[in-house]
């Protein structure tokens, strides 16, 4: 008896019991789909974070490689002796000696120019002298290379003065020549002068015939020079 009520109630019931199920149904699919688009643009995120990254470590790369291409596009040498203006000069990149002569005005007509290899390519930094006639030089064939006193690189140069080191006074610049002990600006340039003039010192006292230069003058600074 009881069960014929509950089948009776069933078949009455059916169409609210079909609709309860569609509506189970329903919410169950839209909980998996909202999660699934949820998984997706989670996943689109990380995506665009990582190719943000990858694309700043790619430029970050590249301005590091444009920089140092921008540096080695030049070198800076130092050139003294026998030129008309002694200096610093800034030239492209695989400059040769003859080029960085013809920046500093030329040579003068007291270079040695059979000591010197006006072909040899210049690196930053390098240190250059240009031999006098009549100055010594360690290896007239190959004078003008890094490997000579003649032009050597960094703070090599055995014209310049270091700790302990003397000046010599047949390839010291301008410069060099200044941190003499009572030699300023102008003395400099009548050493020069007179080294262009005359020719090589050939002993230290000879710096006297300088104008400007006496006895107590040269006493003063004689264990700082040498020839």
């Amino acid at each position: 008896m009881n069960f014929e009520k509950i089948k009776e109630f069933a078949i009455e019931k059916k169409v609210y019991l079909i609709a309860v199920g569609i509506i189970l149904v329903g919410f169950f699919y839209f909980r998996k789909g909202d999660s699934t688009d949820k998984n997706i643009e989670t996943e689109n995120t990380q995506l665009m974070q990582k190719n943000s990254s990858s694309s700043s470590s790619t430029d970050v790369a590249n301005m590091a490689s444009n920089s140092s291409a921008s540096e080695s596009k030049t070198v800076t040498c130092d050139i003294s002796g026998a030129v008309k203006h002694e200096g610093v000069y800034t030239l492209k990149n695989g400059a040769r000696l003859q080029e960085l002569i013809e920046a500093a005005g030329g040579t003068t007509s007291r270079a040695q120019l059979k000591a010197i290899n006006r072909a040899v390519l210049l690196k930053d930094q390098d240190k250059i002298h240009i031999p006098y006639k009549g100055e010594k030089v360690e290896n007239a064939a190959t004078a003008g290379t890094e490997s000579q006193a003649s032009a050597t690189s960094g703070d090599s140069s055995s014209s310049q003065q270091g700790s302990g080191e003397k000046v010599n006074l047949n390839t010291a610049n301008a410069a060099d020549l200044q941190k003499l002990t009572g030699i300023g600006e102008k003395k400099a340039e009548q050493i020069i002068a007179y080294r262009e003039q005359k020719g090589s010192f050939k002993k230290i006292e000879d710096l006297m015939q300088v104008s400007g230069i006496g006895e107590k003058t040269f006493a003063s600074l004689k264990d700082q020079l040498a020839v």
